[in-house]
């Protein structure tokens, strides 16, 4: 591109997955890009596993505590961690994020299922009942339309998976394979199967499947396979799983520049309408400003709208920061009747598909079930379990270790996914609080609609039965204690809608403002409904589909990539 009278082609606010995957492929086209990114980067691998270990509080940001990004660039670990409406904490959103280079996917566990044709369907399959929550709509796109993204987002990434489980899975087919084979299922998994295969809970079949991660099974783009560190959350220790510094890395490789520690506080409107000066503030709270020809917002969803409502922009239909979601996540605990030998490979390999659709999602929601590798690690710290054998049962020295062998080698955790119904009520607005820069933090309203709670619901009825398949013994399960109790799953989606309608959403179909015609938002605050797959694989495709828009619209003829 040549020169113009802006600073750059493209501004990129966020260096996450969705920000570099379009950094790169614009810089790669020719394009002049920056990014800015408000958090820090981060120290070698070793160091941060190092950090984790010594961490007194076990947790997905305890990896990356820095006292000024902290300050600065906040990354919330824990509902405890937001201002909320609600002080119940069954109305309370418990799903965190990070503020640095790469973003959140440092710690994801970096699972990549597609959503299903019927996802982008929900009202024309579903709707018109009661039962049927009133935000649920159609996505302007369909299946078809993302699935050609889908492949090229899997080639990205690095996705490793079956093709023969995963091809036409409820009418979704795949027009290419897997870039990688499946990693392996546990043994713990295959035992599972062959107790449930092919049985039916609420006249619904199990079975068991390999689930689709950006995680290497054979070397890939550079890195390493899986060597089965386990501990995927909160870092893999050699590269092996995917994360956002991968495409940062490959867009400044391909002439990207790259602004860290840059809190952006402002977006300028033209009077034509149109946005070309990003605001932002350094650690020092120094203040500066730069121009782009298209400007790119691509936060998560919760950081995304904040800036919006700052900038007041993009928001004539009313809808930014509105239809939070999350998945309702929910495990049960239980002792296998035979030892399967837990945390060995990624914390989870292997899931069953079965409930995320059918008739039912009219009246409920659907939901995933992941079988987990992770003992009951999600229950209580290793020391809890020592700790308790010698205080209650009095054990020490061969027979403490005799029992502890006997029970962590049998540990089983199920877990569910539970899709969240968009709520207009659910939302992000500007608090009166501010961050060490003296930017507002987000104030966030949210409680689960009774569509979710029943899936949540069904879906906690689901892993009981499927223990006591298995003929599971000391059953753990939070259900007993609160129904409505849940937990986040970390996969922050809505709040910037995308449709046809400018009165009812903020972005087209190409992820470009309804308001502002050289403003496009990425990332999964863009989703209308989140389905029940993780959010990473489908926030990616709908980048790269949207890099491919601004580059017409800069002029660019780009080449889609085909090669890692």
């Amino acid at each position: 591109m040549s020169p113009g009278k802006n600073d750059f082609d493209v501004v990129i606010v966020g260096a996450g997955v969705a920000g570099a995957m379009v950094a790169y492929r614009l810089a790669k086209a020719g394009a002049r890009v920056v990014m800015l990114e408000a958090g820090i980067r981060n120290p070698p691998r070793p160091q941060i596993a190092g950090a984790y270990a010594v961490a007194v509080i076990k947790s997905p940001h305890s990896a990356y505590v820095q006292t000024e990004a902290d300050a600065k660039a906040p990354s919330p670990d824990s509902a405890a961690d937001y201002e909320q409406t609600s002080i119940e904490p069954d109305k309370q959103y418990k799903s965190g994020y990070e503020r640095r280079t790469g973003g959140s996917t440092w710690h994801w566990l970096g699972h990549t299922p597609r959503m299903l044709r019927s996802d982008f369907e929900m009202r024309s399959r579903y709707g018109g009942g009661k039962d049927f929550p009133p935000a649920i709509v159609d996505w302007p796109i369909t299946y078809d339309d993302l699935e050609p993204w889908y492949c090229d987002a899997e080639r990205e990434m690095g996705v490793a998976g079956s093709d023969e489980e995963w091809n036409n899975l409820f009418d979704s087919p795949r027009s290419k394979p897997f870039p990688m084979s499946m990693i392996w299922p546990s043994y713990s998994d295959m035992w599972i199967a062959d107790k449930i295969n092919g049985k039916k809970f609420e006249g619904v079949e199990y079975r068991v499947r390999s689930t689709p991660s950006a995680r290497n099974s054979s070397l890939y783009d550079g890195r390493p396979p899986c060597a089965g560190n386990s501990i995927c959350v909160p870092v893999c220790p050699i590269g092996a799983k995917y994360d956002g510094y991968v495409h940062v890395k490959k867009a400044v490789d391909a002439g990207a520049a790259l602004w860290e520690q840059c809190a952006v506080n402002g977006i300028d409107k033209d009077a034509d309408g149109s946005v070309h000066t990003v605001r932002f503030l350094t650690y020092g709270n120094v203040p500066r400003k730069v121009s782009g020809d298209i400007v790119v917002i691509a936060a998560n969803a919760i950081e995304t709208p904040k800036l919006l409502l700052i900038a007041k922009l993009a928001n004539r239909s009313g809808q930014v920061g509105c239809n939070l979601m999350d998945h309702l996540s929910k495990s049960t605990y239980g002792l296998a009747p035979e030892k399967l030998f837990p945390f060995r490979g990624p914390p989870s390999t292997s899931g069953i598909e079965s409930f995320r659709d059918g008739a039912f999602r009219s009246k409920w929601a659907g939901f995933r079930v992941s079988l987990n590798n992770d003992g009951w690690s999600r229950k209580s710290s290793p020391q809890a379990q020592i700790i308790q054998l010698v205080t209650e049962k009095k054990l020490i020295g061969v027979e403490l270790q005799a029992e502890l062998f006997e029970s962590v080698t049998r540990q089983v955790r199920l877990s569910c996914s539970v899709e969240v119904a968009p709520d207009r009520n659910n939302k992000v607005e500007l608090s009166n609080n501010t961050d060490g820069l003296k930017i507002p933090k987000p104030k966030l309203t949210f409680s689960p609609s009774d569509y979710s709670l029943r899936g949540l619901a069904h879906a906690t009825k689901t892993l009981r039965d499927i223990f006591r398949r298995i003929d599971a013994t000391s059953i753990i399960d939070p259900n007993d204690a609160d129904p409505k109790a849940f937990d986040g799953a970390g996969h922050i989606m809505g709040t910037c809608r995308m449709g046809k309608d400018p009165s009812q959403s903020v972005v087209d179909s190409q992820c470009r403002s309804h308001d502002h015609r050289n403003l496009f938002i990425v990332g999964s605050s863009v989703f209308p409904t989140a389905g029940s797959p993780n959010p990473t694989l489908t926030l990616a495709a709908l980048a790269l589909r949207a890099a491919e828009d601004i580059g017409k619209q800069l002029g660019i003829k780009k080449q889609r990539q085909t090669k890692p």
